[in-house]
């Protein structure tokens, strides 16, 4: 009877290390798409604010990102501004070589008024 509750015992604690250990690897480590995303918009948003240095950045939203071929990807950002009692949207697309992690461009445009 001993044997078979320590059998039983110990495969309990392999299949807790398992569970535990497949949790530690989906959440315990940083996304990198993550990372790049959070270094993308940081330029996204410091770029907005050059072009309009006049403007309050009041909410932005990450809309995507978009493989344009093999040595550039592009993230796109949405960017809620607010300028002499008008607000208006601003599309910001971060272009940027996803092997290097060099920045490439930032193209800036004005979408339209309103929100996000």
């Amino acid at each position: 009877m001993k044997k078979n509750s320590l059998s039983k015992l110990l495969i309990t604690f392999v299949a807790l290390f398992i569970v535990m250990s497949a949790g530690m690897k989906a959440y315990g480590e940083p996304n990198p798409d993550e990372t790049d995303y959070k270094k993308w918009s940081r330029i996204a948003v410091s770029s907005v604010k050059e072009k309009y240095p006049d403007a309050e950045l009041t909410d932005y939203k990450y809309v995507g990102r978009k493989k344009v071929n093999e040595n550039e990807t592009r993230d796109t950002f949405h960017i809620k501004c607010t300028q002499k009692n008008r607000s208006f949207i601003v599309k910001a697309d971060v272009v940027f070589n996803p092997t290097t992690g060099k920045l490439i461009t930032v193209n800036i445009e004005e979408l339209r008024e309103g929100g996000l």
